[in-house]
């Protein structure tokens, strides 16, 4: 039997990393701590070990978790949804916590809405401030009008090369 998603407090979310999509159905006020786990769960669950030569991580805590920079636009790149702990002038952190980084109802995630996610490798540090979104291995279809095909991540040397083929 289906889901239920007429019920306004579940969102589906579209989790995307390399050319791997994975939807999930989550509460508004469930926790990005548990959302993380279900979304390792779930590609745990196909048998997948690693996702574009990166290996899976063993903890939740280890996915981090992007929202597109233009919500209208996900190929401007993406930021992590994590607000890092900020320091005071003593070089102290601060203990505040951020209403975003709590649940998809306080990042205001919608339904249908694409986040990117990407694995924290064992020793790197994450300062949570990198924008760059060559960090972020998200390849988005797009159409390519002139051949009338879909094309991965608009990269037309690919396709150019098919028709070379063919002809």
């Amino acid at each position: 039997m289906a889901a239920d998603t007429s019920n306004p407090e579940l969102l589906t979310l579209r989790f995307k990393n390399h050319k791997t999509t994975i939807l999930l159905l989550v509460s508004r006020q469930e926790s990005f701590t548990s959302v993380k786990a279900k979304l390792l769960d779930a590609i745990k669950s196909t048998g997948v070990t690693q996702i574009n030569k990166q290996p899976l991580p063993r903890k939740a805590d280890d996915v981090i978790l992007g929202v597109p920079i233009d919500n209208n636009d996900p190929s401007q790149g993406w930021i992590d949804l994590e607000i890092p702990d900020m320091e005071d002038d003593g070089g102290k952190k601060a203990k505040k916590t951020s209403v975003l980084n709590a649940t998809p109802l306080g990042a205001g995630l919608k339904d249908g809405m694409v986040l990117a996610f990407k694995f924290r490798q064992e020793g790197a540090k994450d300062d949570g401030m990198d924008i760059d979104d060559n960090e972020w291995d998200v390849v988005l279809p797009t159409f390519d009008d002139e051949e009338g095909s879909q094309v991965n991540g608009g990269d037309k040397g690919d396709a150019q090369a098919e028709d070379g083929d063919q002809a």
